[in-house]
């Protein structure tokens, strides 16, 4: 579940729980008398109005739990396919076998995004849009790239340089879906505190 339908289902039972609160009130002033049967009956449902929402609350927050969890087993696998890919780009002298395996390991990745994310829906196509091209065309560029003397070292600086600033888009946005905090406490040089 993303962030952004999480926000929608706590917002929308927070309106339940002020809808209840406003209607009890309404009821409460037009039904003054302490044995109405009306407010009796709202009385008696109460626990009902309470319990359902916070269960579909609760429901929700445990499949964003169950999300968040995945997302990050799919963000450390596909850092792992980069990484490899980012060495692969490196060695003087690529063997057919480090290739293949760059280029496994980047299908992995693609195909376990696919699995987490629905295709992007664009217009008439049925099937829609990657939801992170950049790391299919990574793959391409390994691909184009090759292995041994067809990967020269000015092909293997250009695609190191081409999938790195692939990488940085990716990452910056798979990131704004995780629920990734700010530390308290940090060892950064250049980082400011701020002054209270």
């Amino acid at each position: 579940m993303t962030r952004a339908r999480m926000s929608r289902i706590t917002r929308r039972i927070a309106m339940i729980y002020g809808a209840a609160i406003v209607l009890g009130v309404l009821l409460r002033l037009t039904f003054p008398d302490a044995n109405s049967i009306v407010y009796q009956t709202y009385q008696d449902l109460i626990p009902l109005i309470i319990a359902l929402p916070a269960a579909f609350l609760a429901e929700a927050f445990q499949r964003r739990s169950s999300y968040v969890q995945g997302l990050r087993t799919v963000w450390a696998n596909m850092v792992g396919a980069i990484s490899a890919t980012l060495t692969y780009t490196e060695l003087p002298s690529p063997t057919k076998e480090q290739y293949a395996d760059a280029l496994q390991r980047l299908s992995a990745s693609i195909e376990e995004i696919r699995g987490f994310y629905a295709n992007i829906p664009a217009g008439a196509s049925t099937t829609g849009w990657y939801p992170f091209e950049p790391v299919k065309q990574i793959h391409g560029v390994v691909r184009g790239l090759g292995y041994a003397e067809a990967a020269t070292s000015e092909l293997r600086a250009d695609a190191h340089d081409q999938i790195y600033q692939m990488w940085r888009s990716v990452r910056e946005r798979f990131l704004a879906e995780l629920d990734i905090e700010v530390p308290t406490y940090h060892h950064a040089a250049y980082a400011r505190t701020r002054e209270t």
